[in-house]
């Protein structure tokens, strides 16, 4: 959507809540020249478990717990 100059001073808290609700940006131009943006703030990010959110995803390859078979050599 694009609005002129002229008009936005009537219909600028009408614009920003159509920005608000259909959360698309909106060109201002001057003499048919684009000269800003008036975009949405960004929206909140969904709210996830801090734990369990990961559930699944890992892999278990070997023993961790058992002794290496052969000792690390910056240890001799």
């Amino acid at each position: 959507m694009t609005i002129p100059t002229t008009e936005l001073p009537e219909s600028l808290q009408t614009l920003f809540l159509e920005v608000e609700q259909t959360n698309q940006s909106v060109t201002v131009t001057h003499q048919g020249k684009p000269i800003a943006i008036i975009t949405p703030a960004n929206p909140p990010k969904p709210n996830r478990p801090a734990f369990g959110f990961m559930q699944g995803q890992g892999e278990i390859l070997g023993d961790i717990i058992a002794p290496i078979e052969q000792p690390w050599e910056v240890l001799q």
